[in-house]
Order: structure tokens, then sequence, then C-alpha cells
């Protein structure tokens, strides 16, 4: 009877709690028995408040052993961090049993040095930023991972995937498809990387072509790419390429990238604690200052006060 050691970090995500728990608690039903109990902790126990608002009782962390240790964080983990926790956790890893994190849990593991083996899939938008502030830590651009000894999710929807590979480690297929089937939810079926934009994706009509520039532009938001790289990597001419870019996404190639650049550091500014300089550079400007203004033409607002709002 696996048993599960859900911890609650404070603003911890309810949609990825109830992601958990809920196929779990299907899996239970699909199976006839209690297959899976769980328990919420927190550090020092008591009530808890999530993202959303909404309250929760959890228990203080003990040395209990358990089968599953799954960690849920905020969208700002530095806060979570404590010597405390960081210990508890090296102590839970020593014991031979399987461990999670979700989203920006991964940060958390990486400070107690939990994936210098065994990588954590973490979201796209907040991967460069993760490994700048954790060179040695394995991260991973991918919906969720599963090991027997090591799970993660990217986040939203995603976590579904993970607690359906957990349920079909320890049940078998069966109970999982039908813990999904009864979900109404489709698993990817795949741990691929999702930062890629392709014809079959967010804009169905794109042509191969646009979705390679894109591409190439995503690959390479650090240390731009010149529009005539672009062109001759996709092997058309520069007044073919801006028509695409014109027809698909109705933007010019350079201002198209440029928004990429800077939805970039918007989201380091909201996943990382990064200087506002580093995260100029992470977004392939040259100084802070070009960074500051072209972030208050496209937002409204300068990167320092952005930031303070998450």
């Amino acid at each position: 009877m696996p048993h599960f050691d859900i911890f609650l970090a404070d603003n911890f995500p309810i949609l990825s709690l109830s992601l958990i728990t809920e196929p779990l608690r299907i899996a239970n039903r699909e199976s006839l028995k209690q297959v899976y109990t769980w328990r919420l902790l927190s550090l020092d126990g008591g009530p808890l408040i999530s993202s959303s608002g909404y309250q929760l009782q959890t228990q203080k962390i003990d040395d209990e052993k358990c089968d599953v240790l799954l960690l849920l964080s905020s969208y700002n983990p530095e806060r979570a961090l404590s010597e405390k926790l960081i210990n508890w956790l090296r102590r839970q890893s020593r014991k031979d049993i399987l461990m999670g994190c979700v989203d920006t849990g991964a940060l958390i593991f990486a400070k107690a040095g939990l994936l210098a083996n065994q990588p954590a899939a973490v979201h796209f938008e907040a991967i460069a930023g993760y490994i700048e502030q954790y060179p040695k830590a394995k991260f991973i651009d991918k919906l969720y991972s599963f090991t027997p000894s090591m799970c993660s999710s990217a986040g939203g929807v995603s976590t579904c995937d993970m607690t359906l590979a957990i349920i079909k480690h320890y049940s078998g297929s069966h109970i999982s498809k039908r813990a999904a089937e009864i979900l109404t939810y489709h698993p990817s079926d795949h741990m691929g990387s999702h930062k890629t934009f392709t014809p079959n994706q967010t804009l169905p009509m794109i042509s191969k072509v646009t979705a390679k520039a894109v591409n190439l532009m995503l690959a390479n938001l650090e240390e731009p790419l010149s529009l005539s790289d672009i062109c001759n990597a996709c092997e058309i001419p520069h007044w073919k390429m801006a028509r695409l870019f014109k027809r698909y996404l109705h933007n010019s190639p350079q201002s198209y990238y440029l928004s990429l650049r800077l939805e970039h550091g918007q989201n380091l500014l909201r996943n990382s604690s990064h200087k506002i300089y580093t995260i100029a550079a992470m977004c392939g400007f040259e100084n802070g200052e070009s960074f500051i203004r072209a972030y208050k033409k496209k937002y409204g607002k300068t990167p320092s006060k952005d930031r303070y709002i998450f």
C-alpha cells in the first residue's frame, strides 16, 4: 500500500495538488480497495494558504518513512528554502523512496543536492534561469519525467501525467488508463520538450518555414541570430521571410524576435531571482538600459515594477 507524503510550501498551487490526489482517489475506487494513502505536510504544520487563497490543514514534517514524497512549492520557491527543509529532504532521500517535485519545487530539490544525478522536468520558460542559478543540477525541458526513484512535472496539467505514471508503476497500466478515462483526460504519452513551435501546435496553419525560423529564434535568445543567418538556415530570401511572418504572425521577423526575447525576460523576472542586468544579458541585450527601454515600451512598465507585482 504506497503511502504519499505531499509537502506543501506556502502559496502552493491547488491545481497541482488536485492533479495528484484525484487520480490517486480514482485509482483506489477502481481497485475496489484503498491502495493509496497520503497526508499533507508543511514545515511547521497547521493551516496553509494556496496560491488561489484556499486554506488547508497540514501536519508537521517528521522522519516517518513514506513510499513517495512529492514537493509542491510556489512562484517564489526561494521563500520556502530553509535549513530545516533542506536537511529533511536529504534525510528522506536516503530512505530509498520515490522522490518527486512539481514545477518550481525543482529549485528546492536542486538546493538540497537531489538533482546531481537525476534530472527534474521544468517549464521551458524557467529552465534558463534555473540552470544559471544551479549549474551543477540537472534540469530538462520536458512535460514530466519518471523513474522508480525520481519523478517530476513542469507544472500545470502535466502533473496529471506524472501522477498517472506513478499509478502505472504501482498498479499497472489498466488502473492508470481507467483513472485517465474517468478524468476524461487524454495523457500526452510522451515526456518530450514543449518548447518548440511547430505547425501542429500553437498555430496549426503556420508554414513549416515560419515554424523553423521561430524555432531558431527560440533556440538563440541569449545570442540572437541576424536575420541573414535565419534566412540562410531556412534557405529563403529576406523578402520572402518578411512576407511569411506578415501573413502568419502579423509582424516583422525582427519585431517578433524582439518580442520573444522580451517575453523570455519577463519569464525570468517572474521565475528567478537574477539581477535585471543579468536577465538582460540572458535575453541578448548588450546592457541593462537597452533591455529596460525595450521592456517598458512593450509592457508599459519597467522590469523592476513588473517583478514587484509577482
